[in-house]
């Protein structure tokens, strides 16, 4: 079981690295997921998930696509769409995945696993996972 510390981490690089351990078929546990950085202009990003989120709810509610407000579930989300495209295979795949926005019980982060060379350096235009999900309306 590998479990992975993904504070100030690129979201999408983590994203990739995450799907391809699950792909082999390890376990993986991501934690401080609510502290993930995407990348980019701020207004951009947030024009991109709010269109997401309002097309949802624009039409008939009770029909998908549902986006998720809360940053775990973004994540997992991201993960989930870089998994082979085989509908059985990708639920047997993602259930091999758990998300946590902040240190979860039970799970020492002393042992979590930091990925240095996807760390963020803080130079270029970022937003957190966090602000987006709290700008979008999410409680968690």
């Amino acid at each position: 079981m590998m479990i992975v510390d993904a504070k100030d981490n690129v979201a999408g690089r983590l994203a990739s690295k995450v799907a391809k351990a699950i792909i082999n078929g390890e376990r993986v546990t991501v934690i401080n997921s609510q502290d993930l950085v995407i990348v980019g202009n701020k207004k951009s990003i947030l024009e991109k998930f709010t269109t997401r989120v309002d097309g949802a709810v624009k039409s008939n509610p009770h029909y998908g696509p549902k986006y998720d407000r809360i940053p775990s579930k973004i994540f997992r989300r991201m993960v989930r769409n870089m998994l082979p495209t085989k509908k059985r295979a990708k639920e047997r795949i993602i259930k091999q995945l758990r998300v946590f926005n902040t240190t979860a019980k039970g799970i020492d982060s002393k042992e979590a696993i930091i990925f240095e060379e996807i760390k963020f350096n803080h130079r270029n235009n970022y937003i957190k996972l966090k602000d987006v999900a709290l700008l979008l309306g999410g409680r968690w």
